[in-house]
């Protein structure tokens, strides 16, 4: 397929190679925050800088335990519900400075720059898994997480540019989660 159908295939036409597409692309259509390129492109900027200042990076890995089970249970409208809240409860967890994006099905991830030690990190975490606890952000006053019984894993990871690429601290972010679920060693 050439180039010209694969973008007529995605409805794109001429508009495809267009900046707007190519920033509606790095951002998740139903929670309306970054996509997997935009953590990317913000990490890889946060990295530049901490190399420049000496700060630390920190990334969150968050993951939704047994998702699939939301979808299977509760139905498809349900699990769009738990994704919306969980990237409400997490930008609501952060700094305005810090990204959060969809990564994944179910996996969002935190970009934190600017941080004096891996100490802060540790606090932001506890501040996401905090507001994942409690999450009544989606639907006024109910909890759409507590009432299905969504849990969510954090893991994280911190850096300074220089030191570490971007595909590094997101996978050792990505690895901490797992080890958070009890899957890894």
């Amino acid at each position: 397929m050439g180039a010209a159908a694969l973008a007529a295939a995605f409805g794109g036409g001429v508009w495809w190679a267009s900046g707007r597409r190519r920033r509606a692309w790095r951002t998740d259509a139903l929670t309306g925050i970054p996509t997997r390129d935009g953590a990317v492109a913000h990490l890889r900027a946060e990295l530049m800088r901490s190399a420049r200042s000496g700060r630390v990076v920190g990334v969150a890995f968050c993951d939704i335990d047994a998702f699939k089970q939301v979808n299977d249970h509760h139905g498809h409208l349900a699990g769009d519900l738990v994704l919306v809240t969980v990237a409400q409860c997490l930008q609501g967890a952060v700094r305005p400075s810090d990204v959060v994006a969809r990564v994944g099905g179910d996996e969002f991830v935190v970009v934190c720059g600017g941080l004096r030690s891996a100490d802060d990190m540790e606090i932001i975490v506890e501040r996401l898994r905090a507001a994942l606890g409690g999450s009544s952000v989606a639907s006024g006053t109910a909890d759409p997480l507590a009432e299905m019984g969504v849990t969510v894993s954090v893991g994280s990871a911190t850096g300074r540019g220089g030191e570490v690429s971007p595909g590094a601290l997101l996978h050792a972010a990505d690895r901490s989660m797992y080890r958070h679920k009890g899957q890894l060693p």
